[in-house]
């Protein structure tokens, strides 16, 4: 398998909030967001190349509904 080219995406995020919120972050805070956003980008990664089929249907929970909880409805 061969290695994944470097993506330029965590970089674009970086510039993105370095441009609009810059001016408000200091040189420290301005790294933790820089490592925060490689991590992201680290993590969506797998999550990007799982393929679904077109017919792949949302997962919902079924919850039965048992009535209401409310005791003062016993007579």
């Amino acid at each position: 398998m061969k290695p994944e080219p470097k993506s330029i995406e965590p970089d674009l995020m970086y510039a993105v909030v370095k441009q609009r919120y810059g001016h408000l972050l200091s040189d420290e805070q301005l790294e933790g967001v820089r490592e925060s956003v490689i991590a992201m980008a680290d993590f969506v990664r797998p999550l990007r190349q799982a393929r679904l089929p077109n017919d792949a249907e949302p997962f919902s929970a079924f919850t039965p509904f048992r009535g209401e909880d409310d005791d003062n409805n016993h007579e």
